[in-house]
């Protein structure tokens, strides 16, 4: 429950007029405080806590100078008026900015006047309490939250508009900084924003303030540098008056990134799932029967060729769960990255992989953020995949994309046929009958591990190219540097160390 409302009266006799408010039957609805014209007045507003000042300016002192130091103590505070034989002119008392204005008798009971200014300031003091709540919700609140007029024109807005796409300032495509919401009050989505996403967000200001019906939790892209993968939701509803009168538009947009990461996430994790479905199901479940079948007839006729069978089934069983387990584990979302040399790992991947008389040429110096293991065994599994299917003599060339930031593993081989390489990354695809099916769908588990795209498209020389893009380092060009032109060849640049 709030305290009553405390006055400051400001008078020649203060102290009996607060004595005689304290001892009268209607003092319970407020407070008074008596201060005496010659008192420091600027000192005792701000020592005190007050709902209002009253100044009784009954000719005996300076009335003006009075009210102007409460008016210069707070702009919001309500400040009244008593004027005895005309002591303070009503001109003046307006260009000074009272609130309310009386006339009285130098006479009059001041405990009377007072009580008739109670309804006054009692409603002045709650507006106060609930502006002040206000103020301090859109100082500290951590949303963009905006007030804007039947025009789209922002007539309120919360500290963090300006600050929520990432530095502590709103840059308009124009160039101009908007640092405090004062910089941003007045102007309309056009002055801060580009034409497409303001013409969205005022058609949706239209739709609101002409239908009267709310837009909840619009997921979009936030606007600004480097945030293509920060999401924000918005909520807009109506701003209406004490009568119902669509006065505008009351929004509400957060940064909801983290839940989108999540969902993300998850995603990635139900696909997981599915995947291992997928081998339990079918891949593990044919030489499952197989190794059954053959069994049966090993306890039939005990030729050996069964048993050698079911030998072979168990291996494959061995194997796929080997990968399943690898799948599980490098699925994990890779939460600290750490600096990595491409070409160190790459090396090091390439002597783990039985490779015969291939041989590996290494074209880039990129420094890149990764798991240095996942990176390793992302690596393996494509130079693995090279020498299974590029011949003994294949060559396997790792180097940066130009096309976007990341990079590249390209072999001279005979390549993915177009039309199979939207299912090389699925699991169970494989070509070999003694594949696992799961070496390139741990690739692409591990490079989503990460964030990266990956792709596979056809080499220069013909062979399997596999793309990881949108991959954090230095080092790696970007679109339309000088070292990142890229016409689909395999990038490749002479005089860098060969392995």
């Amino acid at each position: 429950m709030y305290s009553r409302p405390t006055v400051l009266y400001v008078g020649t006799d203060a102290a009996a007029v607060a004595d005689a408010w304290a001892e009268s039957e209607p003092g319970d609805g407020l407070a008074v405080q008596g201060a005496t014209p010659d008192a420091d007045l600027p000192e005792r507003l701000a020592d005190g806590s007050f709902d209002a000042v009253v100044c009784d300016c009954d000719g005996t002192f300076n009335g003006r100078a009075a009210v102007a130091a409460a008016r210069d103590h707070s702009a919001s505070l309500p400040v009244v008026a008593f004027s005895v034989d005309g002591a303070l002119p009503p001109a003046a008392a307006t260009d000074l900015g009272v609130d309310a204005y009386l006339q009285v008798d130098a006479d009059a009971d001041r405990v009377d006047a007072l009580a008739d200014l109670r309804p006054l300031i009692e409603r002045r003091s709650e507006a106060r309490r609930e502006s002040t709540m206000l103020d301090s919700l859109l100082e500290n609140l951590p949303l963009s939250v905006y007030v804007k007029d039947r025009r789209s024109r922002h007539v309120r807005v919360s500290d963090e508009v300006p600050r929520l796409n990432g530095p502590p300032y709103l840059e308009s495509p124009d160039g101009k900084r908007h640092h405090a919401p004062a910089d941003i009050v007045g102007k309309t989505d056009f002055d801060l924003y580009p034409p497409d996403l303001s013409e969205e967000a005022v058609a949706d200001d239209r739709q609101v303030v002409e239908t009267g019906e709310s837009i909840d939790d619009r997921i979009e892209h936030a606007y600004g540098d480097d945030l293509e993968e920060t999401y924000v939701t918005t909520s807009k509803a109506p701003w209406r008056d004490e009568d119902g009168t669509i006065l505008g538009v009351v929004g509400v947009t957060r940064d909801i990134t983290e839940r989108k990461r999540y969902e993300n996430q998850l995603e990635r994790q139900n696909e997981r799932l599915e995947r291992f479905a997928s081998v339990v199901s079918h891949d593990l479940r044919n030489p499952l029967e197989v190794a059954l079948g053959r069994l049966e007839f090993a306890r039939e006729d005990g030729d050996a060729e069964h048993f050698e069978a079911v030998e072979r089934s168990l291996h494959r069983i061995d194997d796929l769960i080997d990968d399943v387990l690898t799948l599980a584990r490098e699925g994990e979302a890779v939460s600290d990255p750490e600096p990595v040399e491409l070409a160190d790992v790459a090396r090091r991947a390439w002597t783990v992989v039985e490779t015969d008389e291939a041989t590996l040429t290494v074209e880039t110096d990129a420094t890149m953020l990764a798991d240095d293991s996942r990176l390793q065994q992302l690596l393996e599994n494509v130079f693995r995949n090279a020498a299974e299917h590029g011949g003994r003599d294949v060559t396997v060339t790792v180097g940066d994309l130009g096309q976007r930031q990341g990079f590249y593993v390209v072999d001279d081989g005979p390549g993915v046929p177009e039309g199979h390489r939207d299912s090389v990354f699925d699991p169970g695809y494989s070509t070999d009958d003694d594949g696992t099916g799961l070496g390139l769908s741990i690739v692409r588990t591990i490079a989503e591990a990460h964030g990266w795209e990956t792709d596979v498209t056809e080499g220069d020389a013909g062979g399997a190219r596999f793309e990881f893009g949108d991959v954090s380092g230095d080092g790696l060009p970007d679109a339309g540097s000088e070292d990142g032109t890229d016409d689909g060849a395999t990038d490749e640049r002479t005089g860098a160390g060969d392995a």
